[in-house]
């Protein structure tokens, strides 16, 4: 058993970090376990204990062989109870061992945990595990990750105004509102909008495409094209792709116009790092710790 004293921000909350590898004889688990909870009750700071520990918890941990029995995981269970340990969850495969043997003789299990106290937990509410592949051993190696959202949300649709500056959105809307829609009138409007923000998502994917990527390879044409011999024809090229990477310039800067919310001199100002960090500002302000 490791233990370790973390600083981490903030620096003046430091916090017991506790790997436990291998386990101990079959006499002396129940010693092992209840030296485990003094220790961490004595500690009055935020706590975490990791392990790679041959001992489970419930018959949920485990698939295939036989089922536990109650004097196998009363040790275990014991400490559980007198600490009251915050399980962290996991993402990915249930299971983080297996014997890799073949049909009713397979066994897996969930040998590997990260539990911490309720101070611990606060310090880092997005804290999770992920079971990582296991291409050569039967333990499967798993990594801490203390900011990790743990569902997936779905990105609201936003109508992006630099949209605008390219005539063909006018067709996708356009389009999207001729549609022969059936129903009451609200419902007929609800349709169509949702048909709109549909269509614009799949033509801004497919064809407006990305501002930092066309940027990038409007920037590396460019420098292809200085290399080559200055002919009409190739200087003509650079003009014309200058003023396409003006263009998107324009574009990322109007962007973060929008999403900075900020109006000053009537959308005038130029500085796209002042709307950026006031975007960052912003966002931090209606973050909910």
């Amino acid at each position: 058993m490791l233990l370790h004293l973390v600083y981490s921000d903030p620096l003046s909350s430091p916090w017991l970090l506790l790997l436990i590898y291998g386990p101990p004889h079959a006499n002396g688990r129940a010693r092992f376990w209840k030296c485990l909870e003094n220790l961490v009750n004595a500690f009055s700071s935020p706590w975490l204990v990791i392990w790679d520990f041959n001992c489970l918890y419930s018959n949920l941990d485990k698939k295939g062989g036989r089922y536990l029995n109650e004097g196998s995981t009363k040790s275990f269970s014991n400490f559980v109870h007198g600490t009251g340990p915050i399980d962290l969850g996991f993402i990915g495969s249930r299971f983080t061992w297996s014997n890799k043997r073949e049909g009713l003789a397979n066994i897996k299990e969930l040998l590997d945990k990260a539990v911490c106290n309720q101070e611990w937990q606060c310090l880092f509410p997005k804290a999770r595990v992920k079971h990582l592949i296991a291409s050569t051993s039967n333990h499967a190696p798993i990594i801490l990750d203390t900011h990790l959202d743990w569902f997936v949300r779905a990105k609201p649709f936003r109508f992006e105004a630099m949209w605008a500056r390219d005539e063909s959105s006018f067709g996708i809307v356009e389009k999207a509102w001729q549609g022969n829609v059936e129903g009451s009138q609200c419902f007929k409007l609800a349709r169509e909008i949702q048909q709109t923000s549909e269509d614009l998502m799949v033509w801004n994917r497919n064809q407006f495409g990305y501002a930092k990527t066309k940027i990038k390879e409007t920037e590396a044409r460019i420098k292809e094209v200085q290399e080559r011999a200055p002919t009409k024809e190739n200087l003509e090229l650079e003009a014309t792709l200058y003023l396409e990477l003006d263009e998107w310039l324009e574009r990322v800067d109007l962007k973060w116009r929008q999403k900075s919310r900020e109006l000053w001199i009537k959308e005038g100002d130029q500085n796209t790092r002042f709307f950026y960090l006031s975007t960052l500002v912003r966002r931090r302000r209606i973050l909910i710790k």
